[in-house]
């Protein structure tokens, strides 16, 4: 599977590019970030204000929405037990696609509470032994 890739200069994500054109990647970490980190749109009963729904303009292009709501559980005041497992399920949630579309057999979603953020740790299992690991930091 070939991908655009992103980069994270330690304060934001933006597109690669080599020889004047998006630099591309066969590994699975745009597509893993994107699932994670674009901010899927909430509806009215999750946010009432509509200019506060945020949303991925990606979703344009897809049948369904792209991302989780990983922004809004991660920058709660109070990040307990139970808001640690809302953000393990929006993140699992935002994961599917990888098993709907056959590209991975299981995934698996631990989110911890540390000092200043949320440590996220993302293992996805292939066919075969071709299992992928991920470690997030979200900082509060």
């Amino acid at each position: 599977m070939q991908d655009i890739k992103l980069i994270h200069n330690g304060r934001f994500w933006t597109l690669d590019t080599e020889n004047g054109d998006l630099a591309k990647t066969d590994s699975l970490d745009t597509a893993v970030y994107m699932s994670v980190l674009c901010e899927k749109k909430a509806d009215k009963n999750k946010v009432a204000n509509p200019l506060l729904r945020r949303g991925h303009f990606s979703t344009l292009f897809y049948n369904y929405e792209v991302g989780s709501f990983l922004w809004f559980y991660a920058y709660q005041k109070n990040i307990t037990t139970q808001t640690l497992e809302l953000i393990k399920k929006t993140i699992t949630e935002g994961l599917k696609w990888f098993l709907d579309d056959k590209i991975m057999t299981k995934t698996e979603v631990l989110a911890k509470k540390k000092e200043n953020g949320i440590e996220i740790d993302i293992n996805l299992f292939g066919k075969k032994d071709d299992s992928k690991y991920y470690n997030l930091f979200v900082n509060l």
